[in-house]
């Protein structure tokens, strides 16, 4: 049995994506992240993408200034899965983990 990795996406959507099952699919992009160092590099990727300070997004994420950039910074001991998901809805984006057992299985 092969081991699982730890891989984590960030991925561009809309914030109306749940309410919007018919319409056409937004185009997306996604950013690895399999580490806290580039999980951090993401997130600051994409409120550097919108224009916003650290401060602005904390205060639209309703988390503090320092929190958020010890999380740009891949310094957050025991990330509180809570926060990282406000930060992410704030900036339009989301969490998606794949499986990567599953996908390089060889088919019999």
């Amino acid at each position: 049995m092969q081991a699982m990795s730890p891989y984590i996406d960030t991925t561009i959507m809309s914030p109306y994506s749940d309410s919007m099952a018919d319409a056409a699919p937004m185009p997306s992009r996604l950013l690895n992240a399999r580490s806290l160092t580039r999980l951090g590099r993401a997130v600051g990727g994409l409120r550097r993408e919108r224009g916003w300070t650290q401060a602005a997004l904390a205060e639209r994420a309703g988390v503090s200034r320092q929190w958020l950039n010890g999380l740009e910074n891949g310094r957050i001991e025991g990330l509180e899965v809570g926060r990282l998901l406000r930060v992410l809805d704030t900036l339009g984006a989301s969490l998606m983990i794949r499986d990567d057992a599953r996908t390089s299985e060889e088919p019999e």
